[in-house]
């Protein structure tokens, strides 16, 4: 699996197992432990898999987005692949 994807999913399973239905980058990087740039390339994936919305950021200091938020299809794919969890609908 591509590095972006892998930790597309760290970012997916951190967000989902600790109830963050919405986190800045900051929050992202506190709950992941992941880099500016890992993260910054790992979102992209979440949306182009259709799991997460991002609100753009006027300026970019460190991230490319102002917010990352999980749509319900998140859970429905956290649900398939890792475990059992609440909807968030």
């Amino acid at each position: 699996m591509d590095p972006n994807q892998e930790n597309a999913i760290v970012i997916l399973k951190a967000m989902v197992e600790s109830s963050r239905w919405r986190g800045s980058g900051d929050v992202i990087k506190r709950i992941t432990g992941l880099s500016f740039d890992e993260i910054n390339e790992a979102v992209p994936c979440l949306e182009e898999m259709g799991l997460v919305k991002t609100l753009d950021v006027k300026s970019r200091v460190r991230y490319e987005f102002y917010n990352v938020s999980l749509k319900p299809s998140a859970c429905q794919y956290y649900n398939e692949n890792f475990g059992k969890i609440k909807s968030i609908e």
